[in-house]
């Protein structure tokens, strides 16, 4: 069944109540205490992007919202408020564990702070106020000083390129931390403002913590050549090594054979967010370049993922069967079922979906961003991309329904979004994982065995997967698989809702507002 609600009032509505739901349940004045670090900056990723959504509701007239007589004032107020949230994060955001972590924990991290620059931004320009600009320089600086982290760490010596996911355990090209390379390299060239600060710690607590010296941070500035070099670079060399099934879905990545150094051991493991991250690096490249093939490549990913949903089944019955990514239309993980989705997991949708907005934000055909840089759409291409684009609203739309339909009493939503279509059968509803494939996310012990052995760069710091497997400290959410076997609601097992799996459903519901906002401006 394919249900969608064509009406931009109830997905403003439902949108930004999920937001507010989120804050008032999760947030405790100065972070999500139930966040690990790289999912805190995630959150604060969401909602500085919920904000440019409501600031475009804000400034378009045309918007026709549920309390629309007073929507404006009480809509500025709220901006302003979960603003000096994101504030209040910058200054508790525990930016020490994940500066030493894995290199694809600390690109969040980048693209946190730009997308909060990015908000800024946005706002001023339609308000005409100077709200957060005295703070875009610290933000810019987080996002340098965890940049410059990754930024010289394409490495040709093994697999012909790319970044390694961490570099306290044995070479692992996988998506993601490459995918990230992308995405926060095009990010920097097009978002960052330029910084000088030369002070390289992460927090003032750093030194004292770690007993570590940093050199002194090089200066960068705003659009450098090497930031575009980066996100070029790193998406021939994905595109050039084999990451794609045949279904056309991204695996996890690569490992090397003992005594080789090609990528000869690919794990065949496939997850929601390795779909998305990498759209919105799409668009950016597009932006920078005007190579309409980074378009065309970004829309042959979407189409891949919505077929591997079963969106485009041809019967009832098909309908309901795995289709790689999910079934009945509704995005999903391998482990949303069974209910052993780690804590880090149970945010992958909501990443999908919150870069797969970014990559459908309309093609700009005048007044660019950066004039000498942002390229400027024909008319024929930005019309095609809202086309492109407008195709997905449907099934955008239809997993924002589904994931809302997991509510609980007190609106939080649960992360298996298709459970109401399997009467909760738990078990016989559980799809068997990828043949050749290893679900690191989700069995952290596996961290433990070859070919995961320390190589002693780093002291051996764990990313926030080996933390949790016993290798480094403990985490905060030890006993992920511990289940509470609730009789009468499927998502409450498991971990049960979370700030994560509430994330998720707040990002597909700002997906669908945003989608249906664009397809009714003429």
């Amino acid at each position: 069944m394919h249900l969608n609600h064509d009406d931009q009032a109830y997905w403003f509505t439902e949108f930004r109540g999920s937001v507010a739901s989120m804050q008032d349940t999760f947030w405790n004045g100065t972070q999500w205490p139930a966040a690990i670090q790289w999912t805190g900056a995630f959150l604060n990723t969401l909602l500085a992007a919920s904000e440019v959504s409501f600031t475009n509701a804000l400034s378009d007239n045309k918007v026709n919202v549920s309390d629309s007589q007073n929507t404006k004032p009480s809509l500025s107020s709220e901006i302003e408020d979960y603003f000096t949230q994101i504030e209040a994060y910058y200054s508790h955001e525990e930016t020490t564990q994940i500066f030493d972590a894995a290199y694809d924990d600390v690109q969040w991290v980048v693209l946190e702070w730009l997308a909060a620059i990015r908000f800024i931004d946005q706002y001023n320009e339609h308000t005409n106020s100077s709200l957060g600009q005295k703070e875009t320089a610290r933000f810019a600086h987080r996002a340098h000083i965890f940049y410059h982290i990754v930024q010289d760490k394409f490495n040709t010596s093994l697999c012909g390129g790319g970044l390694t996911w961490n570099p306290a355990l044995a070479t692992y090209k996988n998506a993601i931390t490459n995918e990230l390379f992308l995405a926060s390299s095009i990010a920097m060239y097009l978002y960052f403002p330029g910084d000088s600060d030369t002070d390289p710690y992460p927090n003032v607590d750093y030194f004292n913590a770690t007993n570590t010296t940093l050199p002194l941070l090089p200066a960068l500035s705003a659009h450098d050549p090497l930031l575009l070099d980066n996100a070029v670079k790193g998406y021939a060399w994905f595109k050039a090594h084999n990451f794609t099934t045949a279904q056309g879905l991204i695996v996890d990545g690569f490992h090397i054979s003992k005594n080789q150094t090609t990528c000869d051991e690919r794990n065949e493991m496939v997850y929601t967010y390795n779909q998305g991250v990498l759209l919105s690096g799409l668009r950016g490249l597009w932006e920078a370049t005007g190579n309409v093939g980074y378009l065309t490549d970004g829309y042959a990913f979407v189409n891949t993922v919505i077929n591997a949903t079963g969106w485009n089944a041809s019967d009832g019955y098909m309908d309901g069967q795995w289709a790689g990514l999910g079934r009945d239309g509704i995005m999903e993980d391998y482990c949303d079922a069974s209910a052993d989705c780690s804590q880090d997991n149970q945010i992958f949708k909501g990443i999908y979906f919150h870069h797969l907005d970014l990559f459908c934000e309309p093609l700009r055909t005048s007044i660019p961003l950066v004039p000498e840089l942002t390229h400027i759409a024909s008319a024929a291409l930005a019309v095609r991309h809202q086309e492109q684009c407008a195709g997905y609203a449907p099934w955008v739309e239809h997993n924002a329904h589904a994931a809302l339909s997991t509510r609980n009493s007190t609106g939080i939503m649960g992360g298996w979004w298709g459970a109401n279509y399997k009467d909760n059968k738990q078990d016989a509803w559980a799809p068997a994982l990828p043949s050749d494939s290893i679900d690191l996310w989700n069995e952290p012990e596996v961290l433990q065995q070859p070919p995961w052995v320390c190589q002693g760069q780093h002291g051996c710091r764990y990313s926030n997967r080996a933390d949790r497997s016993g290798l480094g400290q403990e985490g905060k959410t030890w006993g992920l698989f511990t289940k509470r076997m609730a009789k009468g609601d499927i998502n409450d097992q498991g971990r049960g809702r979370t700030i994560e799996t509430h994330a998720s459903g707040v990002s597909v519901a700002k997906a669908a507002n945003d989608f249906l906002s664009r397809s009714k401006k003429t």
